[in-house]
C-alpha cells in the first residue's frame, strides 16, 4: 500500500517536473521555485505561520532547495492517497482520463491555498500575470494528474 503511494506520488511529480523542463527549455517559461516552498515550509514549522505574504523577502532557510523538492514529493503522496481514497470510494478509476480530472480538479490547492500563502493572492491575483499563471497551474496539474493515474497504473500491474 505506502509502496503504491510513493510510486503514484512520485511518478505524478516526475511528469509534472518533466513537463516544467519541456516548457523551460521551449518556451523559458520558468520551472516552480521548490527554494521558496522550502523557506515558507522552513517558516511555516519555525513560526507557525500558514500564511506567509513576505516569504521572498525573508532570509533563506537552512537547504531551502533541498527542503521544497522533498515537500514537493512528500505532497505528490499526499495527492496519491487521496487519489487512492476516491478510488476505494468508486468516484475514479486508476485511468489516464480519470487521472487527468483528478489533475485539473487538484489546482483548487494552488489556486485558493497555496498562491495565497506565498503572498500571490487567490487566483495569482497579485501577480505580473495572473491568467499565464493560474493556466499554468492548470497545466501543470493536468500533467501531474496524468503521472498520478500511470503510476497507479504501473504501481498495480507490479504488485
Amino acid at each position: 500500500m505506502v509502496a503504491t503511494l510513493v510510486i503514484a506520488g512520485f511518478c505524478a511529480c516526475i511528469f509534472m517536473d518533466s513537463f516544467q523542463r519541456l516548457l523551460w527549455i521551449t518556451f523559458k517559461i520558468a520551472p516552480s521555485n521548490w527554494a521558496m516552498v522550502g523557506r515558507w515550509s522552513y517558516y511555516l514549522v519555525r513560526s507557525g505561520r500558514l500564511i506567509n505574504p513576505e516569504i521572498e523577502q525573508l532570509p533563506p532557510a537552512p537547504s531551502e532547495h533541498l527542503m521544497g523538492w522533498v515537500v514537493h514529493y512528500l505532497v505528490g503522496i499526499g495527492y496519491a492517497a487521496v487519489y487512492l481514497a476516491l478510488i476505494k470510494a468508486e468516484l475514479l478509476l486508476p485511468g489516464m482520463m480519470d487521472g487527468v480530472i483528478f489533475g485539473i480538479a487538484s489546482v483548487i490547492v494552488p489556486w485558493f491555498f497555496f498562491l495565497p500563502a506565498m503572498g500571490k493572492g487567490m487566483l495569482a491575483r497579485l501577480t505580473d500575470n495572473p491568467r499565464l499563471v493560474c493556466l499554468l497551474a492548470v497545466l501543470n496539474h493536468l500533467v501531474f494528474g496524468l503521472g498520478m493515474a500511470f503510476g497507479y497504473q504501473l504501481a498495480l500491474q507490479n504488485l
